[in-house]
């Protein structure tokens, strides 16, 4: 992993600011794996995806994550420190090895890949959430045999066959629908919620980007210096720099 500079990150945070979730995904991860074409980055299943937008988290920020949930039942507003590390699945790495394994039932045998990023970015807009899930699993179908050996089309598949169908491809990818278990101290209500790293990443940078813009105002008022040598001072020597410049 290529570890992005400070300029980078903030070029990358001034075009993300108009980007959708996916592309922003995706351009950060192309400064992370410079060997990587943005065509190979799209064509990873999300949750393979997202276990890369993990690691760069952990490479950035470190393996500690602090969150704030509401509580739906009391709107009690809770505060958790999670490790990286215990997010992901005991079988993510097993699951993203079987992806494409053929779904067998009634009759029927359909092989498919788990969705891409690719195939969010050409999802179609305004489907809801029900739509886009029927929409991604016809697009991510390779092969649909029915009991007679004959081709067949994600039409002949019935609402029991797609939705068992929806299951596989997420049990293929576990990275891609992460859901994190939380229970209220307050009214002892348990929920889960999903837990999206990109938009997770992209808070804590966006805030880094705007902590780091001021600091670099700060010292260039102070010292007359430019951009780009604030931000080729260390963190430590910056830190010590803004210190003397409040005495």
């Amino acid at each position: 992993m290529h570890s992005p500079s400070a300029t980078q990150l903030l070029d990358w945070w001034e075009d993300a600011a108009t980007a959708g979730p996916v592309r922003r995904a995706l351009d950060l991860l192309a400064l992370a794996f410079p060997e990587q074409d943005m065509a190979a980055l799209a064509a990873l299943p999300v949750g393979r995806r997202d276990g890369l937008l993990m690691q760069l988290r952990e490479h950035l920020f470190g393996p500690r994550l602090d969150l704030i949930a509401a509580c739906p039942h009391c709107h009690e507003q809770l505060e958790s420190r999670m490790a990286l590390g215990d997010m992901r699945p005991p079988d993510a790495d097993a699951g993203a090895d079987q992806a494409g394994a053929p779904l067998d039932m009634d009759g029927y045998r359909i092989a498919f890949r788990p969705p891409s990023s690719a195939d969010l970015l050409a999802l179609p807009p305004g489907l809801a959430i029900d739509a886009a899930r029927d929409w991604l699993c016809q697009r991510c179908l390779t092969e649909v045999r029915a009991p007679d050996g004959a081709l067949a089309g994600h039409a002949a598949l019935g609402p029991a066959l797609r939705r068992e169908l929806a299951r596989k491809m997420a049990e293929a990818d576990p990275l891609a629908d992460l859901e994190l278990a939380f229970a209220c101290p307050a009214c002892g209500h348990g929920w889960q919620a999903v837990f999206d790293i990109g938009n997770f990443l992209w808070r804590e940078l966006q805030a880094w980007a705007l902590r780091t813009l001021g600091e670099v105002h700060q010292l260039a008022r102070a010292y007359g210096w430019s951009e780009a040598q604030v931000l080729a001072l260390s963190p430590a020597r910056r830190q010590r720099y803004l210190e003397w410049c409040q005495q």
